[in-house]
């Protein structure tokens, strides 16, 4: 997301007419400038409670860069009677602001910053527009640092442990079945059948086999018992024939 900065300008009636044209310029090309909210406002000191101008000023959130034709330290005095507090940063078009006040603005989190522009100090208004959009393009730079790089021991070195792979439990169990799946024959039979269905296959098959002789003595025993019954009859049917 890009980052963008609040830029206030103090509008007023310039001293001079080469002042004019400066605030002129500066506006004009202010207002199409990428991330960048001008904000024209009356002259600090006139500003009373109710004003629409000190409302403005009091919601803005973030850093702020103001434009005035009197002095930074004007500037800031009149922004905290306003009730607008930040601390005074360093910048290319404010040199005189010490570097103490930027780096303990730096070393905290929530400070805003304030860039104070004196207008007097200009008399070409992209020398303006270029060194606001210079200083909100340094705004945009994120620092940060790395973590320190931990080396890691290399193969053979005296620091790395000598202890062997732990192998865990499934590593074990995975190597295991691989190794069964290699050495078993190609046509063996699955060993996933369940133990119920194995014992209910043996038990057919054992009555099975164990019918079949029952049944050949009954077949048996049924013809005898046929031939028997017919040479009785073929007898009784002799002794009724004279």
């Amino acid at each position: 997301m890009a980052v963008r900065l609040s830029v206030v300008m103090v509008h007023c009636t310039p001293a001079t007419q080469a002042a004019e044209q400066v605030a002129q310029g500066v506006v004009g090309e202010l207002i199409g400038l990428s991330g960048i909210d001008l904000i024209l406002v009356a002259p600090l000191d006139s500003l009373s409670e109710a004003s629409t101008d000190r409302l403005t000023l009091s919601s803005l959130g973030g850093d702020i860069a103001v434009l005035d034709w009197r002095l930074p330290e004007v500037m800031h005095e009149a922004l905290r009677r306003l009730g607008v507090d930040g601390a005074r940063t360093r910048h290319a078009a404010d040199p005189a602001a010490s570097e103490k006040q930027g780096a303990e603005v730096n070393s905290k989190v929530q400070p805003r910053k304030l860039y104070f522009f004196n207008l007097n100090d200009f008399t070409d208004p992209d020398v303006v527009v270029s060194s606001i959009a210079e200083l909100n393009a340094a705004r945009a730079v994120r620092t940060f640092s790395l973590a320190p790089i931990v080396k890691r021991p290399v193969t053979g070195s005296p620091g790395q442990s000598e202890n062997p792979r732990v192998v865990s439990q499934a590593d074990h169990r995975t190597e295991s079945e691989a190794s069964s799946a290699t050495d078993a024959p190609p046509n063996a039979p699955s060993s996933d059948v369940p133990a119920s269905l194995k014992s209910a296959g043996s038990s057919l098959t054992q009555g099975a086999s164990g019918s079949l002789p029952q049944r050949s003595s009954a077949v048996s025993s049924d013809a005898a018992s046929s031939e028997q019954d017919l040479d009785a009859l073929i007898d009784e049917l002799d002794l009724l024939d004279p």
